[in-house]
């Protein structure tokens, strides 16, 4: 592939095919940057009636948007007519290029993917020089949606007849997933909606118990449950049928017989009781936990390829296809999501424990997941008495030995019981997908009668009531905290600074800022209560480093907005959405007024520090 081409003369041949103006897309945000930087010492500027239509845009808006007036960028974009957008500009910045765009006062902006959606920002090309885009800690290669939402920019309506997409080359480029993403189908649209712990409690104040459960089975969400549940019918249809042959003999369900009597065979001629001590949950896990399963670990996604007991301790262990092409092994109970997808193949006795040919095929498909794949909804049940594979060692006589069928059962066990597995799987997962969301709703029920938010009956406690108007994310763990009163008598930088470390959910790295030992004592126990909560909600990342800058920029009003961000490593577009996500976690503790006055007054009073500067031009 040929060597990229330079900003300067990608930018100089569009303005002569008058592809102009145009959005460049790149992978990173310091790819934006560093192309904005070359055009310091270029000598193809704008012309100077145009330089002044935009230097007189920027002097106008930075009267209601202070914050920009001395950006570093502005020489550049009064003199080339050209822009970086991105996550690390203030959004007074990015909303400053957009109007210049719209206007047509620039010829280029270089920009991430991120603007591809949720901005109306057309241009007459977009330019893309990627195929793939950062994620968490790894890069994937852009989904179709993506794809068509970065083509979707080009042409404007009612200034262009026609739109353009240029594709140049790149490192980062691969012809064949842009070719499948500009002619291919979208992905399909997939319900985020997820019952939450205040969600339940404004249900339970607004409507009865009985309609409730209507409410939800209204959501797309579990709509979309119910088509996935219609699908597992048709293979249950289908496996039944196979099943036929195998029908009722000497015994109704010869197949659960047959394995109660060789397991009391096998127990009894080891001689030792086989004790269990998996939770219910582990159990109702276990039955769709079987080679082919696609399942969530804590280090990523990965396919099972057998299920087996540790010989030494009992436990369930798998066998596992990690999604970086390594073979491992871990317990059943560290699997963090069960997916609803299982692919079937020929196990094999020995390491890899399939065929070559399958696993090469589990390796293409670990590396082409969405983002997000269908979970699986699990239901405890209590467990039978009667499981023929959990059941005490049985120790009367069984008839099969002496039974008329017992060289068709001893011959036919295995195809049988293998397809009655997955008959029971797939009943087992049709029940709990049409009652996916009901069931969320009532195991966020139980804990917070638990926890004691709700009755028995399902009413709103006196804590439930204040409880429901904390509606954020870790909403059981602040509640939690304002109930303990770990905040009592604290000072409002202290406040501010714990719920920053609550509300930052991007692990991207920043340079270390020095606690103070006020916060640090209030993280320690805040740490302590998370990890305490660890089984009901998600556990925040508490960054130190996060709530130590909220912390100094309420606590210190003469501390200017740029030396603030000079003091971090962060782009200062990302200390502006922490601190105005910590603004909105304040405002909920605010609203507080009627139940905890003096908490209530702490919180606005650091919302009221921190609304200074930049973060006054919030409307």
């Amino acid at each position: 592939m040929p060597p990229a081409i330079h900003p300067i003369d990608l930018v100089d041949i569009l303005r002569q095919h008058r592809l102009t103006p145009a959005i460049i897309f790149l992978t990173s945000r310091r790819g934006c940057d560093e192309a904005i930087d070359t055009f310091i010492h270029s000598t193809a500027g704008v012309s100077a009636s145009r330089s002044e239509e935009i230097r007189t845009f920027l002097e106008k808006f930075s009267k209601e948007f202070p914050s920009i007036a001395n950006h570093p960028l502005i020489p550049v974009v009064q003199d080339y007519g050209v822009a970086a957008h991105h996550a690390g500009h203030l959004p007074s910045w990015k909303i400053a290029i957009e109007e210049l765009m719209r206007q047509g006062l620039l010829d280029a902006v270089f920009a991430t993917t991120t603007l591809a959606a949720g901005v109306d920002f057309p241009a007459r090309t977009v330019v893309v020089s990627q195929s793939s885009v950062r994620k968490s800690q790894d890069f994937a290669d852009l989904t179709v949606s993506e794809i068509q939402q970065l083509a979707g920019r080009g042409g404007r309506r009612g200034k262009d007849f026609v739109g353009f997409v240029v594709v140049t080359p790149s490192p980062y480029i691969d012809l064949h997933v842009l070719g499948k993403g500009l002619t291919g189908q979208p992905e399909p649209i997939d319900s985020q909606f997820v019952v939450s712990f205040p969600m339940v409690l404004n249900l339970l104040k607004a409507h009865a118990l009985d309609q409730i459960e209507g409410l939800l089975a209204k959501s797309f969400a579990q709509f979309q449950l119910n088509q996935r549940a219609a699908i597992h019918q048709d293979r249950l249809g289908e496996l039944q049928e196979q099943l036929k042959p195998y029908g009722p003999r000497e015994c109704a369900d010869w197949v659960a017989q047959w394995k109660v009597f060789d397991l009391a065979r096998r127990r009894k001629a080891h001689r030792r009781p086989v004790v269990n001590t998996d939770s219910p949950y582990l159990t109702a896990c276990l039955p769709f936990l079987t080679a082919g399963r696609l399942i969530g670990l804590a280090k990523g996604p990965a396919i099972i390829l057998r299920q087996y007991r540790s010989r030494g301790t009992g436990t369930p262990m798998l066998s596992v296809l990690h999604a970086k092409g390594t073979l491992g092994e871990c317990q059943a109970q560290r699997v963090v999501e069960i997916y609803d997808q299982v692919h079937e193949f020929q196990p094999i006795r020995n390491l890899p424990w399939c065929p070559p040919r399958t696993l090469h095929q589990f390796k293409n498909i670990l590396s082409q997941l969405p983002v997000r794949p269908p979970t699986l909804p699990i239901l405890e049940a209590s467990q039978e008495p009667d499981d023929p594979l959990l059941s005490n060692i049985l120790t009367e006589e069984f008839a099969c030995p002496t039974c008329p069928s017992h060289e068709a059962c001893k011959k036919d066990v295995a195809v049988a019981s293998r397809l009655q597995l997955k008959a029971q799987q797939a009943t087992k997962t049709i029940q709990a997908l049409r009652d996916g969301l009901w069931h969320q709703f009532q195991r966020k029920a139980d804990v917070l009668h638990k926890f004691g938010y709700l009755t028995a009956t399902l009413q709103l406690t006196d804590t439930g009531e204040w409880g429901r108007l904390i509606r954020i994310n870790h909403s059981l763990l602040i509640t939690e905290l304002i109930r303990m009163e770990a905040f009592s008598g604290i000072a409002p930088e202290l406040l501010a600074g714990v719920m920053a470390s609550i509300a930052h959910d991007d692990d991207r790295p920043s340079s270390y800022m020095r606690l103070t030992p006020g916060l640090a004592t209030m993280l320690a126990q805040v740490r302590q209560v998370a990890d305490s909560l660890r089984a009901y909600e998600p556990t925040p990342l508490l960054r130190s480093d996060v709530a130590a800058i909220a912390e100094r920029w309420i606590g210190q009003t003469e501390l200017s907005w740029a030396s603030l961000v000079r003091s971090t490593s962060m782009a200062e577009g990302d200390v502006y959405r922490l601190l105005a996500r910590t603004l909105e976690f304040l405002s909920q503790i605010y609203g507080l007024k009627a139940t905890h006055p003096g908490l209530a007054d702490t919180a606005h009073q650091a919302m009221v520090n921190m609304r200074r500067e930049v973060l006054a031009e919030l409307p």
